[in-house]
């Protein structure tokens, strides 16, 4: 068993234990990158306690795309936004935690970008 290395790390293990059940023998490379857990923790963590939470990155890339889905299942109010102009102004109405988190490969500028709208929406 090889895994993509931006995969959830939870699917990754049910798939080896449903596997180890099933089969004589199973090989598992584990690919996935320790900076890579470390986020989707973190992302898992923040998200359970912010009121609403933007993810920020490319929506075809696949680290994240799986930060969005950690974030959504702890926080309903989860948005996957590939720059500033997507953040709309009612997701943050009567919110009081915001929690930001973005793909690896999102450059800084344009995390940067999201937070000063943010900042600027002074709700």
């Amino acid at each position: 068993v090889i895994s993509q290395t931006t995969r959830k790390v939870e699917k990754f293990m049910q798939i080896v234990n449903y596997l180890m059940l099933r089969v004589k023998e199973v090989r598992v490379f584990n690919t996935i990158c320790n900076a890579t857990f470390e986020n989707q923790e973190a992302v898992k963590n923040l998200a359970a306690r912010a009121d609403v939470m933007v993810v920020v990155g490319g929506k075809n890339s696949s680290n994240t795309k799986q930060l969005y889905l950690i974030s959504k299942s702890a926080c309903e109010d989860s948005y996957l936004v590939e720059n500033e102009s997507e953040l709309e102004r009612a997701w943050f109405e009567g919110k009081n935690l915001c929690g930001i988190s973005a793909g690896a490969s999102t450059p800084d500028w344009i995390i940067q970008k999201v937070v000063d709208r943010l900042e600027g929406f002074k709700i």
